[in-house]
């Protein structure tokens, strides 16, 4: 709020408050008027008054009124108004000497002027000050609440904010990383603020902090999704903000954590969905998953996948910055520390997923499996999950099993892949029995014609011998990488 000064009040007035002759009105603002003829009124004034006195207790010898006037000081008045007519037809020149060599304001009421006059003027302007400032913070706030309603808030927002209080306004991440900020200038002020913004991390959502960085005042405020910290709002001023200005900072925030949690449970939907996705395409029913990713706007299963397995921390992070690495990922959180992603055979190099991924949580497992049918991701799913469970903090398995055998062999796994679930299970009871089909069939429970009929339709559909044992040793491989066997 705009305090009136003794100069604005004094240009209000006109030659109903005017400098003494050889003063000037200083533009010092004037806290409160206090009327007063007690010889030393300073027990009942606070400081920055305008005292307003007709002189009737005023002291007859220059040293009684330099000490008047010394106490006048002390008490930091902001100007002594000296009223003509009751008592003086003018300013004592003692007074005048005093208030001249004391360096305090001296002012002149002329008669027959009521100090009731410069009481109401100055409440008066007290009273617009503080209608005016109500404007100003209900324009802030209506401003902030339209940038929030806006198609792209949170640029909106801040940009806003910046305008309001002459500032740099920023939204940072969870870890303090600078997302957005108005000017693009302040980016570095902004970076500033990261060490300090890390000791806020464990401090919880009711936490803010203010301290200085260079030649900024700066705020913070976390931004609260329920009980955590999804990112947090800095603000930088020339000088340290005042009540109103704050609020506007505590509206913005607020409004900020409503745009976070909108955004997080937006995404939430989208891994729900994409969860029964996977689980449907894992489970045998692809056409389905396919039918409802189509319609509800998630990634496609592709034809060949491989299981991408995570654990961390948190699975969150892991997997917004696995669908980063692949826009086209599958993701199903499987609880709040593991989750596993369909991805397309043919993917981004995954040197980058694991920047990303020791980035988010330099604790995290991952595992990748080898690419198989989409129809077969289920079984290699189980074992990618449960080796990244398994592995060390820390450990990143993304380069995918090995390719067993020679070039001689490199189709096999494809034939496999186009075995159906029969002869798959056969293959794999036939291969377990060394090629005892009369053990192979007890195990099965077939008749062992059924077997032997179905052993040879193998064969020919992998094109291969299978009483080669390099052969059979291949396939036993490739069946238990795939989690047939």
């Amino acid at each position: 709020m705009a305090v009136p000064t003794v100069a604005s009040l004094c240009r209000t007035l006109g030659t109903d408050l005017a400098p003494a002759p050889g003063f000037d009105a200083p533009a010092r603002e004037v806290t409160a008027v206090h009327v007063s003829e007690l010889a030393d009124p300073t027990p009942y004034l606070t400081g920055g008054e305008l005292l307003l006195t007709t002189g009737l207790a005023l002291p007859r010898s220059r040293l009684a009124v330099e000490r008047y006037v010394g106490r006048l000081v002390e008490a930091d008045v902001s100007a002594l108004a000296f009223g003509l007519g009751p008592v003086h037809a003018e300013v004592p020149a003692t007074l005048s000497a005093a208030c001249a060599t004391l360096g305090l304001p001296l002012l002149v009421v002329p008669a027959p002027t009521p100090f009731q006059v410069i009481t109401r003027s100055y409440w008066t302007a007290v009273s617009r000050s503080a209608e005016q400032q109500l404007k100003d913070v209900l324009v802030a706030q209506r401003s902030l609440v339209e940038a929030a309603s806006s198609a792209d808030p949170v640029p909106a927002v801040l940009r806003t904010l910046s305008r309001s209080l002459d500032a740099w306004a920023a939204r940072l991440g969870p870890r303090g990383e600078v997302e957005v900020v108005v000017p693009a200038g302040a980016r570095d002020r902004a970076e500033q603020v990261r060490a300090d913004v890390a000791r806020l991390q464990g401090a919880g959502v009711h936490s803010s902090a203010s301290f200085a960085t260079g030649t900024d005042a700066v705020v913070v405020y976390p931004l609260a999704v329920e009980e955590n910290v999804a990112g947090f709002l800095a603000v930088g001023t020339a000088t340290a903000l005042d009540g109103d200005r704050r609020r506007a900072v505590l509206t913005a925030s607020a409004l900020l954590s409503l745009d976070a949690m909108r955004a997080t449970e937006s995404a939430a939907s989208a891994l729900e969905l994409q969860r029964c996705v996977g689980l449907l395409a894992t489970t045998g029913y692809v056409d389905a998953a396919r039918s409802l990713a189509a319609s509800v706007g998630t990634p496609l299963p592709p034809a060949r996948v491989r299981v991408l397995a995570l654990t961390g921390r948190e699975i969150g992070p892991l997997v917004a910055a696995a669908q980063r690495w692949c826009g086209e990922a599958v993701a199903v959180r499987t609880d709040r520390r593991s989750g596993w992603l369909l991805v397309p055979a043919e993917h981004p190099p995954t040197a980058t997923l694991a920047r990303a991924l020791r980035r988010q949580d330099d604790q995290a497992t991952a595992v990748l499996s080898e690419t198989v049918p989409v129809e077969r991701a289920d079984a290699v799913r189980g074992l990618a999950v449960a080796a990244a469970a398994g592995a060390a903090p820390g450990h990143l398995d993304l380069t995918g099993p090995a390719a067993p055998g020679d070039d001689a062999f490199a189709g096999l796994g494809d034939a496999l892949d186009d075995l159906d679930a029969d002869l798959t299970a056969t293959l794999a009871g036939y291969l377990r029995r060394h090629g005892h089909v009369e053990a192979a069939a007890r195990d099965l429970d077939l008749h062992r014609n059924t077997v032997r009929q179905r052993v040879a339709r193998i064969a020919a559909a992998l094109d291969a011998d299978l009483d080669d044992p390099d052969v059979t040793a291949r396939l036993w491989l490739l069946l238990r990488r795939r989690g047939a066997a």
